[in-house]
């Protein structure tokens, strides 16, 4: 074999032998195992919950390295607090189905009182796995189940006017009727005009009555005048937008009856056998310092009867009534006057009779009248005793 030949055998085979280092090269950087690649890739972008829309997720994923988990990862999730329960369940596993599983399954609710832990794995191979650990809180606005007005007062820091803080004398809701109430006595002479009231609630939300419909009651607060016949309405709703009947604020005084004069002294009257009477009709006067019509009434009571030596002092001797002079439920307007009538027995023992009238007035919510109905349902007895004693001398 020639010199040349030789050489280009040679050059051949170091070339050839080249090649094939090249080659097994190449092989050797590639990985190994492609599986380690699509763990890498099990990731959760989201995790929506079937029951109830979260309010924030933070997801951390898991750290893979050389194919193996070396980190789980987590998933921090809040939801409102008016979804209570925290048996839930993932909605929507947003990986390949073909390529991986996860559990506990989609659709399968868990208690997350307390974390859970998913896992994923490759089909082709379940023992490559990686985890997320779920936690699920409550978190925003508080859920408030109730919608009720639980204290309404006004402050003397929001009314200069007033001397001190005055609460409602009386909250109340009646079942059986289309509105609820709250009751104020305020003292004698406060302007009902300009007044800031403070609101308590048991609710999400209050609202109050502008021009017939129901706007969110403001932060800073506002001033209402209650002055007769106005009124002020409010309305509490809970989390879930259910309202309350609304509450009518009713601003009275605690006496709204003024006597002339505590004592009432009428002319002598003539004694008799007892079986007639001398009537004194309108003779004197009452005006209604409160802020709500007062019809007509009969006493309730008489007390701290006293008559002459020998005459028993549990006789009515001496009886009275409010009168009122317009005809009519609506009685004497706030600022008005009515009349007292007295009525005399005419007995035959001379001397000094006086009793103690007891008026007892009470408010009836359903036709905003005070009047001397027994207290029951819708009728409040929330105002004093209203009390004037009469003297009358009987001579023969």
């Amino acid at each position: 074999m020639s010199r040349i030949s030789l050489s280009f055998l040679f050059f051949s085979l170091v070339i050839g032998s080249l090649f094939l280092s090249s080659c097994g090269s190449d092989d050797d950087s590639k990985d190994p195992n492609p599986l380690d690649k699509t763990l890498s890739e099990a990731r959760l972008s989201d995790f929506p919950l079937t029951e109830a829309d979260y309010l924030t997720i933070n997801i951390t994923h898991p750290v893979v390295e050389n194919g193996v988990e070396t980190k789980a990862g987590e998933i921090a999730i809040v939801i409102p607090h008016a979804h209570e329960s925290l048996s839930l369940s993932l909605g929507d596993f947003k990986l390949e189905d073909d390529v991986y599983s996860i559990s506990p399954a989609a659709g399968i609710p868990q208690d997350f009182s307390k974390p859970v832990t998913y896992t994923i794995s490759i089909n082709s191979d379940p023992t490559r796995v990686v985890h997320y650990k779920v936690t699920v809180v409550h978190g925003g606005a508080p859920f408030i189940k109730n919608h009720k007005v639980t204290g309404f007062k006004f402050e003397k820091i929001k009314n200069p006017q007033l001397a001190a803080d005055i609460d409602a004398t009386k909250i109340i809701e009646y079942p059986t009727y289309s509105q609820h109430a709250i009751y104020v006595l305020v003292p004698l002479g406060t302007d009902l005009t300009n007044l800031k009231p403070t609101v308590t609630i048991d609710a999400a939300k209050l609202y109050y009555n502008v021009a017939n419909d129901y706007v969110e009651y403001p932060t800073a607060g506002l001033s209402v005048d209650l002055k007769y016949p106005k009124y002020f309405y409010l309305k509490a709703e809970n989390s879930s937008g259910e309202q309350s009947l609304p509450y009518v604020v009713v601003v009275d005084v605690i006496d709204p009856i003024k006597f002339k004069d505590p004592v009432l002294v009428t002319d002598n009257v003539k004694t008799d056998d007892g079986n007639t009477f001398q009537d004194m009709f309108a003779i004197v006067e009452w005006t209604n310092q409160g802020n709500h019509p007062i019809t007509g009434m009969a006493a309730f009571e008489y007390e701290n009867r006293t008559a002459p030596n020998g005459f028993p002092t549990d006789r009515n001797v001496i009886t009275a009534s409010l009168i009122s002079p317009v005809a009519g439920p609506s009685g004497v307007a706030p600022g008005e006057k009515g009349t007292i009538n007295v009525r005399v027995r005419r007995y035959p023992v001379a001397g000094k009779y006086s009793t103690t009238v007891v008026f007892r007035p009470t408010f009836s919510f359903d036709t905003r009248v005070i009047s001397n109905w027994p207290a029951d349902d819708r009728v409040e007895e929330i105002f004093n005793k209203q009390k004037l004693t009469i003297e009358s001398t009987l001579e023969d």
